[in-house]
């Protein structure tokens, strides 16, 4: 009777990968209802085997029941053949298989025709066949065949590799589900397999987990691939599972003495041993070996010499990524000056997507990093750009593509042609793209901003390119400029190249998104994360419109998409000039100095913080501050390069000297201030600062005289506490 417990197993198990499926596809009603009559077979053959026997008459019911529901799971499974991927509905065929099953239904239930009684004596399993058993299962199965047919059939003849694929695999599902019911159910207790007749019902993991799949997937999988991971699982299974085996079965020698005991080593063993077994096999084939070569291709990118011309870059680029994923092209797309894409290598100059085109408004609103062609071919949420981005695929005649954009406008596109092997490309691709975008969205900037020619006579060769692309980032801002307030900032690498970053975004006449701080490292690759990290916060701040989910979602940015350790130790705030306030999430920001005239001290303001970086889920840390600004008041913020700057005999320059300097400059302009406080930790430091820097200055004069911006009527602009409009 215990057998019946992998049955429930199964029941749960089917309803949980039902429920998961999220999914647009046609036929989704017809495996939901497929999955329903499953769930309803083992639940109820796995209840009637259990009343088989004290309450016979409740046993047959239910039995009945179990196989006229496994036979409308079957006739489902055959609607959906003829359904997915893209067949239509039709209401009279619908209606006919509803009275059909219901007539069914009534047939088998409730009279003697199909089963006429059932006994159970211990774990023997007695059943009295009525006249038209044998016939009615027969047919019931022949439907189950029949639907197997139908989805091999048309999965031969489709052109769709997806799809194909997809069609096969139900098919092989739905025919391993009759297989295994009919051996168990039907010929089980004719050939002294009636122990066993609790199992029947664990056949409907095939065909519904089969079905789950297709429904939750739109890449293809390797046959191959699967065929060599299910063995080597296997291999590493056998060593492991020996041992456990041997530990289960000496504590079920003790069982009688002390039943609880032996549980509780076998469960305990088996925890150790899976454990054990996992941990071993991560390594050799799992999720840790794929990480560390797509760690491995992050670096090899993030090395190539952005000084060595845009040809030269992007074929080291060709062969790094031709390596790695064995594609058999590699082309390079970038925006030009009207907006359209063209392919700048191979360089060949040639116009793909005006600006405009239907190419590139769906590939500006898809959502995603890479689209794979299989993606666009299969899956139902890209299904409205559909017909755009396969006509994208075939200009290029390409099967994979990776985006770098910003916020809705594309910069760069990255082409990747079919693979060598004749394989297609499937989710460890995707992974690899999905790892590497950052890296690639520095490489598309370059081609679109730095790369020309009229620009490398104009870079200094020791500083090299990638300094002009730092230069030209941290240039692209919305100045503060207002009547109310001035703002000064300075932001400087002492090696040419660095993490820190000032970045300002007009929201309105009288407000401004800004965010001040340091990427972690040096060098190029703390100048890499600095630009994706500035333009995925302008991206997030067109998409999130409240103020802590846009940290919060930085935070997971950084943990997620830069280089592992990477974190980032700033300030974001919201300068409202209208009510003469500055909004701030601190984020580790080492100095905050406020200055109110009326008080005629310094202040420190930020108070605590937490880096980003650290934790995956940082929103319950964050804590939205607000900071009144009277008139002639002044914030001073700067990064760590300035409190931690050195002199000679390694003492630090401290936020006192900041505070000093910033009260002997009280009557100066912002511009001064920031400059005062540059030269005066050089000069601490004995003329040079050894790491990056950053320093605002914010001077308030007042709130704007007259009425605010015009804006419709009822509705005040918002505030951080609200919404960021």
């Amino acid at each position: 009777m215990g057998l019946t417990l992998f049955t429930y197993l199964a029941a749960l198990v089917a309803t949980l990968a039902a429920i998961a499926v999220k999914s647009r596809a046609a036929g989704l009603g017809a495996f939901r209802l497929a999955a329903l009559a499953s769930v309803a077979f083992a639940v109820l053959l796995a209840t009637g085997y259990l009343l088989a026997a004290d309450y016979r008459p409740a046993a047959v019911l239910l039995l009945r029941a179990a196989d006229a529901a496994a036979i409308m799971s079957y006739v489902a499974f055959m609607r959906l053949a003829f359904l997915y991927p893209g067949g239509r509905r039709h209401a009279v065929i619908d209606a006919f298989l509803f009275v059909a099953s219901a007539a069914l239904l009534g047939f088998m239930v409730f009279t003697d025709l199909y089963v006429i009684e059932v006994r159970r004596f211990g774990i023997e399993y007695l059943r009295f066949e009525g006249r038209y058993h044998a016939l009615v299962t027969v047919a019931g199965a022949a439907v189950g065949v029949g639907a197997a047919i139908v989805f091999a059939i048309r999965g031969f003849i489709s052109r769709n590799r997806v799809f194909r694929q997809h069609l096969l695999v139900m098919a092989l599902g739905v025919m391993g589900s009759v297989v295994w019911g009919y051996v168990f159910a039907v010929l089980g207790p004719n050939i002294n397999l009636e122990r066993l007749f609790p199992l029947s019902a664990t056949n409907i993991l095939p065909s519904v987990l089969a079905a789950a799949y297709v429904f939750s997937s739109t890449r293809v999988f390797q046959v191959r691939g699967v065929a060599r991971g299910l063995g080597v699982w296997t291999v590493i299974a056998i060593p492991f599972s020996a041992p456990l085996g041997l530990v289960t079965g000496v504590a079920f020698l003790f069982r009688v003495a002390s039943p609880v005991s032996a549980i509780a080593v076998s469960a305990l063993a088996f925890l150790a041993f899976a454990r054990w077994a996992e941990s071993f096999a991560r390594g050799r084939l799992g999720s840790s070996r794929d990480e560390s070569a797509r760690e491995d291709l992050e670096s090899e990118i993030a090395h190539i010499d952005l000084s060595a011309g845009r040809d030269t870059v992007l074929g080291q680029l060709s062969a790094i990524m031709g390596e790695a994923i064995g594609c058999s092209w590699f082309a390079t797309l970038s925006e030009d000056d009207s907006g359209g894409l063209r392919r700048v290598f191979p360089d060949d100059d040639t116009l793909i997507s005006p600006a405009g085109s239907p190419a590139l408004e769906a590939l500006a609103a898809v959502e995603r990093r890479a689209i794979l062609k299989s993606d666009v071919e299969a899956d139902e949420s890209l299904a409205e750009h559909r017909s755009a981005l396969l006509a994208f695929f075939e200009a290029l005649g390409a099967e994979a593509v990776v985006l770098a954009k910003e916020g809705r406008r594309v910069v760069g596109v990255f082409a990747f042609g079919p693979k060598r092997s004749g394989a297609d490309y499937n989710a460890l691709d995707y992974g690899t793209f999905d790892a590497v975008h950052g890296k690639l969205f520095v490489v598309a900037y370059y081609a679109r901003h730095v790369a020309r020619e009229s620009l490398l006579e104009t870079v200094e060769q020791e500083i090299g390119l990638a300094d002009q692309i730092v230069r030209s980032v941290q240039e692209r801002i919305d100045p503060i400029v207002h009547p109310g307030v001035s703002v000064s900032f300075r932001c400087e690498a002492p090696r040419g190249l660095g993490g820190d970053l000032f970045d300002s975004v007009r929201i309105s006449e009288h407000r401004w998104f800004f965010v001040v701080g340091d990427v972690s490292g040096k060098g190029l690759n703390a100048s890499m994360s600095m630009i994706i990290l500035k333009s995925m916060i302008r991206t997030l701040l067109r998409e999130e419109k409240d103020f802590v989910k846009l940290v919060a979602r930085t935070n997971s940015f950084i943990k997620e998409r830069l280089p592992r350790g990477t974190f980032f130790s700033g300030l974001f705030g919201f300068l409202a000039l209208d009510k003469g306030s500055i909004y701030f999430i601190n984020c580790g920001i080492p100095a905050m100095f406020f200055r109110s005239p009326g008080l005629d001290a310094v202040i420190e303001a930020q108070g605590e913080g937490r880096m980003l970086g650290f934790v995956k889920n940082i929103e319950p840390y964050l804590k939205t501050r607000k900071l009144i600004l009277p008139p002639g008041s002044r914030v001073l913020i700067s990064t760590d390069g300035i409190v931690e700057a050195e002199s000679i005999r390694g003492e630090r320059y401290g936020k006192e000297r900041l505070v000093r300097i910033l009260g002997e400059n009280k009557d100066r302009t912002a511009a001064e201030t920031v400059d005062a406080v540059v030269r005066s930790a050089g000069a601490f430091a004995g003329g040079k600062l050894d790491d990056d820097i950053t320093v605002v200055a914010i001077d308030y004069a007042g709130r704007p005289s007259g009425r605010t911006a015009a804006r419709p009527a009822g509705r005040p602009e918002a505030g951080p506490k609200e919404k960021v409009q």
